[in-house]
């Protein structure tokens, strides 16, 4: 029961079960306990039937991930490693986005991807950020992966923004957009007086916050 017989050979049996299987594409990052525990909070945004966009980074892989008993949706990605976890899924349509392919984190990006980015709607997009704050707003380091950033927020009715607590209260070298762009964001339970007022202050803003346990 392990594979199923193609022409050729054999592939590997979906089995949402063994994590094993299911987190084999996800690269081994930073913080990544805090990471989990994130995504498990955000994929209860994700329903049966949706269309979502997933970006390239841990967070929004896992999150897409831990939905895995969500049926019939459509994804839209400019992640390999997304597409690679989700291509077995028979109930899915997975659209990987064309263009230039970054070779270190392995995401496309380029005047193609923004160009077929914007062909598409979806109900939710699920994104991080290397910087959360509510003055500086969304920031990444991924400076060829901006534009298309942009155009997928744009391109989703509900936007939710999954980054672990360290990235609360940093500014990153590329600027996305205001913080007001997010309907929600979700991080991970602090203690920490300064990351709660900025959070306040984030959510002051309109933004709601939901909290993950660890």
């Amino acid at each position: 029961g392990l594979l199923r017989r193609v022409s050729g050979g054999a592939v590997q049996v979906w089995e949402s079960s063994s994590e094993d299987v299911l987190f084999q594409h996800v690269p081994k990052v930073k913080n990544l306990e805090l990471k989990h525990s994130v995504a498990k909070e955000a994929s209860a945004f994700i329903e049966d039937g949706d269309s979502v966009i997933i970006t390239s980074g841990a967070t929004p892989h896992l999150t897409i991930l831990y939905a895995n008993q969500r049926k019939d949706l459509k994804i839209v990605t400019d992640s390999f490693y997304v597409a690679a976890d989700l291509c077995r899924r028979q109930d899915y349509q997975t659209i990987i986005l064309g263009g230039e392919l970054h070779t270190g984190n392995y995401f496309v990006h380029g005047r193609d991807a923004v160009r077929q980015a914007s062909r598409y709607m979806a109900d939710k997009a699920i994104l991080t950020m290397d910087g959360v704050d509510p003055a500086a707003g969304l920031t990444t380091l991924r400076v060829e992966g901006a534009d298309t950033l942009k155009s997928i927020l744009e391109r989703a009715r509900f936007r939710v923004i999954v980054a672990d607590i360290t990235k609360i209260g940093t500014e990153s070298f590329c600027h996305i957009g205001p913080i007001t762009i997010a309907d929600v964001l979700v991080t991970n339970e602090t203690e920490d007086p300064e990351k709660l007022r900025l959070l306040k202050k984030i959510e002051e803003a309109g933004v709601t916050v939901k909290f993950a346990h660890l």
